[in-house]
């Protein structure tokens, strides 16, 4: 049996804080190993502790988020940073992503999809939710060049994808969740992760929205 993956909670809300701890503990691979009010505190908690991923608040007194990965960037053997915020925007998100964050939760989103972040981010991926997602390929569209070529039509053209698969890549490039996919081409959901899975895996991809920028930004 692998190693629990120790994690450290930031939140400036105890109720928050309350609540993850309960979240994780009802699995057997992630350990709450301490939790802090803000990025000060975190960082003389990362003092103390072996910790693998780091689940923060952006918005938080003393030190907010972003400040708080930037120092944890400076650090001999960073931890992984996955954020969390109630207060979702397009500025903070591209903040933490440029600064190499390997998640952008919302606190809205299902216990579930946060534990998934945790795993992700240890996996070498990243998970964004689905509102921010379907922003941010919105984004990528707007900042192409204008084309001759459709660059999603030209990445279906250069790998080979089953139909299904080509029908969730498209679904995937307009920032679609997993259940919203599912519900469109009527599979389930657990079918639907196999074939991002495969998806991500032909292209050479880290994460699904690696995958969305390759293809978006692929100079064909």
């Amino acid at each position: 049996m692998s190693d629990p993956i120790n994690v450290l909670l930031v939140d400036d809300n105890p109720l928050v804080l309350s609540s993850f701890r309960q979240y994780f503990s009802t699995t057997s691979d992630i350990t709450v190993v301490a939790d802090a009010a803000n990025g000060r505190e975190a960082l003389a908690e990362l003092a103390l502790h072996d910790i693998d991923v780091v689940l923060a608040d952006i918005h938080m007194p003393t030190m907010d988020g972003p400040t708080l990965l930037e120092h944890i960037n400076e650090l001999d053997s960073p931890p992984i940073f996955v954020a969390v915020t109630a207060f979702d925007s397009d500025r903070t998100m591209r903040r933490i992503l440029r600064l190499g964050g390997a998640g952008y939760v919302l606190k809205s989103e299902k216990p579930q999809i946060l534990i998934d972040a945790i795993r992700s981010a240890t996996d070498g991926g990243m998970v964004v939710s689905a509102p921010a997602m379907r922003r941010l390929v919105t984004n990528l569209r707007v900042d192409q060049p204008q084309r001759r070529v459709d660059p999603i039509d030209e990445a279906l053209k250069l790998q080979t994808l089953t139909n299904a698969e080509k029908n969730v890549l498209v679904l995937l490039c307009q920032g679609m969740s997993n259940s919203e996919m599912a519900e469109e081409l009527a599979y389930s959901e657990s079918t639907i992760k196999k074939y991002v899975s495969n998806i991500i895996s032909q292209f050479g991809a880290t994460s699904r929205l690696n995958l969305v920028v390759k293809v978006l930004n692929a100079d064909y």
